[in-house]
């Protein structure tokens, strides 16, 4: 395991419709522990509500407002606010009016090649794609 120094505009970054993923610390880099990732929302571009079934997520509400499900809750943070969901949690989120940026620590690491991953958008392919990386999605 090395140290690794990320700047604030740095990072892998992968854009999809209505938000973009930035990977700033991956699992080469953390032996597998760890995964530290950035996401930019426009308004509307939330998680709907899944379940990932090995990894826990930490999030960190870094600019504008959201709205959590955490478990069977709904909480509404601001810049600042955290949120830990251990593995087998029903979660989303959803952005206010004006978008926002949320840090997520996943842990363990593995799920920034689910962020990166090309999606071709095809029927189906999003489901498949949440198969591969243990994520079962809920109906709200």
């Amino acid at each position: 395991m090395q140290p690794k120094v990320v700047k604030p505009d740095g990072g892998e970054v992968a854009k999809h419709d209505g938000w973009e993923a930035t990977v700033k610390i991956g699992g080469d880099v953390t032996d597998g522990a760890l995964t530290v990732l950035e996401t930019r929302h426009d308004p509307g571009s939330g998680a709907s509500a899944h379940i990932h079934s090995r990894e826990s997520e930490t999030f960190v509400v870094q600019e504008g407002d959201f709205i959590f499900r955490v478990g069977d809750a709904r909480v509404a943070l601001g810049a600042g606010g955290v949120v830990f969901g251990p593995p087998g949690l029903v979660h989303s989120f959803e952005p206010g009016q004006d978008g926002g940026r949320l840090l997520h620590i996943f842990v363990p690491a593995g799920m920034e090649t689910f962020f990166t991953r090309p999606r071709d958008g095809s029927p189906g392919s999003d489901d498949q794609l949440r198969h591969e990386y243990g994520i079962e999605s809920i109906e709200d």
